[in-house]
């Protein structure tokens, strides 16, 4: 029984996981993609509450391991793309390198105040102590205590005391990744840009429409043949951008137009192809040329 239960919440987790890997791999705008992370994480926490609720614990053995091992991995989802959501809401403009940077240092700085304030609890998890187990990971509603700052989910039938809070550890650890990231890439972004205004007019540019650029590197992002598929659209658009001396702009929002097209959705592509094919035939047909 026990078995076929943490087999369910595998299952759950599995479902929840590869959602978020196919949402993912849509190129929507971080927005969007927040908002629907947040969607996919609440659908399968409901799924994996209503579990508990119908079905309960053989023991508080079996209680303790659930709150502070399975569950977790789900709110921490929920947590890191409520984050994300927030951020990206309120983010200022890359080009605006440092009102940009300001913010994502302050974020940061918050994750770190929010460590020390825990430090205690954050050493006993990362530790793998068991002393306060019973205390920390069983349901006893009058331990519950919420501030406006928490994430906590105020149910005393699916909460204890510290399961949120090893929640948000595992969520920030996601969040300062993603973070240094956009950090790293406000400071890519304001070179290209100064790489672009300076720029001699004879080297390399992009003459087709910027359209068709995105068109051609959400390709290579779905392909997965940079950085063994490894490489973030953004990383790939300030590369290519500066490879061809263009700003391509919202690139998030073409996509998005070039997703709603009624016919010929790939019409760059297509093109492409059809180019390609005509150039062979006609070395085919003249090969001294």
């Amino acid at each position: 029984m026990q078995k076929q239960r943490y087999s369910n919440y595998v299952s759950l987790h599995s479902e929840m996981v590869n959602e978020l890997e196919r949402i993912e791999k849509e190129g929507l705008s971080p927005i969007e993609y927040a908002r629907r992370g947040i969607e996919t994480a609440k659908f399968a926490l409901e799924h994996l509450r209503q579990h508990v609720i119908e079905h309960g614990f053989a023991d508080e053995e079996t209680e303790i391991s659930f709150f502070k091992e399975v569950k977790p991995q789900f709110m921490s989802k929920l947590i890191f793309f409520q984050k994300l959501y927030d951020l990206e809401v309120k983010r200022p403009l890359n080009v605006d390198k440092i009102n940009a940077s300001k913010y994502f240092r302050g974020e940061i700085r918050k994750v770190k105040k929010h460590y020390k304030k825990n430090a205690a609890l954050y050493s006993y998890y990362k530790s793998g102590q068991t002393l306060m187990d019973k205390v920390y990971f069983l349901r006893r509603s009058g331990d519950l205590q919420y501030t406006e700052e928490s994430y906590m989910i105020v149910d005393t039938s699916f909460q204890t005391l510290h399961d949120s809070t090893i929640s948000e550890f595992v969520a920030d650890e996601a969040y300062c990744d993603y973070l240094y990231r956009q950090l790293a890439l406000v400071d890519t972004v304001q070179q290209t840009l100064g790489f672009i205004q300076n720029q001699p007019s004879k080297g390399l540019r992009w003459t087709g429409s910027k359209t068709a650029l995105t068109e051609l590197i959400y390709a290579l992002y779905s392909a997965g043949v940079l950085n063994d598929g490894n490489a973030d659209v953004k990383d790939i658009v300030v590369e290519i951008s500066q490879a061809f001396n263009i700003d391509l702009g919202n690139f998030y929002r073409t996509f998005q137009e070039i997703r709603l097209r009624k016919k010929d959705r790939v019409s760059f592509l297509n093109q492409l192809i059809d180019r390609l094919e005509d150039r062979m035939n006609y070395w085919d047909e003249n090969p001294k040329q």
